[in-house]
């Protein structure tokens, strides 16, 4: 299963230059980083980010809705026209909160629909496709109706949002959401005949659960936000800290043992900057971002939280 690595496009470090020769790292930029961005060369999406492998561009839909910017289709649009070299693109979207009730749930995924209609007339001609995005809800037979509907356009690929609430269990959603939205995602791939890319879920702690059901891709930009609030990812999951920074939530220090396990982990999967371990993990923001970047890529291992690990159990069960 591939993991693609969410970063702003000007942002550092750049994880698909500091791994070349050691392993390909796909990206992936939103077009609300684009909006106002000059599109620079031949190659412009690829020269703004220094990177000569796969770049996916999702729409921002998300981004745009919580910053309330409003945004139409002929505006992404025009942000895909101008990079117009990514591998994929993703259609603008319109996702229900789990507090929605079906009639505006249904309403959104009717714009999502119309969106995606036509953005694909759109960018039809300029050799460009767009992959259909559905979003998990409650009411799984209204987003399977929707499905049906974006079925019949025929896309290769499938991308479902939403899910990130369900998965991580906060407030507003019915008892065994995570069970439901992995039972979810399994019933999209049965029914759907293509590739099923899973938005957001680029967790060590959930990917593995993810590559047993058979999904395609996710993606995870936490690589970058843990590294931020000094805090490392292990592999199989969990953070820890190794900074002396103040924080409010996830105050649970590494230890040694832990220190270890990961210096491991990375020996043993062909990390190219073990010469700066463990040092750069305590000063670097950068160094915690490409060793963060590294375990988002690389661990398949068993979950190592409990209530993760046993849904990876239960669907290995299956």
């Amino acid at each position: 299963m591939k993991v693609l690595l969410g970063t702003p496009p000007r942002a550092v470090p750049k994880p698909w230059i500091s791994f070349i020769g050691a392993i390909n790292v796909p990206a992936m930029v939103s077009a609300f980083e684009l909006l106002k961005v000059k599109a620079p060369g031949d190659s412009p999406l690829h020269t703004l980010l220094q990177h000569s492998g796969e770049v996916w561009v999702d729409s921002g839909g998300y981004q745009f809705l919580s910053r309330g910017v409003e945004i139409g289709v002929d505006d992404v649009a025009g942000v895909y026209l101008r990079f117009w070299d990514a591998s994929r693109y993703l259609s603008l979207d319109y996702p229900p909160l789990p507090t929605d009730d079906d009639e505006t749930a249904f309403k959104k995924f009717l714009k999502t629909i119309e969106a995606y209609a036509r953005l694909s007339r759109l960018l039809e001609g300029e050799d460009i496709e767009v992959t259909p995005v559905i979003h998990y809800y409650r009411n799984e037979e209204l987003v399977f109706r929707v499905m049906r509907k974006i079925i019949d356009f025929n896309p290769r690929e499938l991308a479902i949002g939403g899910l990130v609430p369900y998965i991580l269990v906060t407030r507003n959603v019915p008892r065994n959401s995570r069970w439901r939205a992995l039972l979810f995602i399994a019933k999209v791939i049965s029914e759907f005949n293509g590739m099923v890319h899973v938005l957001g879920l680029g967790s060590p702690s959930i990917t593995p659960t993810l590559e047993l059901l058979g999904v395609h891709s996710t993606d995870s930009s936490t690589w970058r936000v843990k590294a931020a609030y000094g805090k490392v990812i292990l592999p199989g999951g969990g953070e820890r800290h190794v900074t002396g920074r103040r924080v409010n939530f996830g105050r649970r220090v590494i230890k040694p043992s832990e220190l270890e396990e990961l210096y491991n982990f990375l020996r043993s999967t062909g990390f190219p900057l073990l010469s700066n371990y463990p040092d750069g993990l305590y000063s670097s923001f950068e160094y915690r971002a490409l060793v963060n970047a590294w375990v988002t890529l690389m661990s398949r291992e068993r979950p190592r939280g409990r209530s993760f690990r046993l849904m990876y159990e239960r669907i290995q069960a299956l």
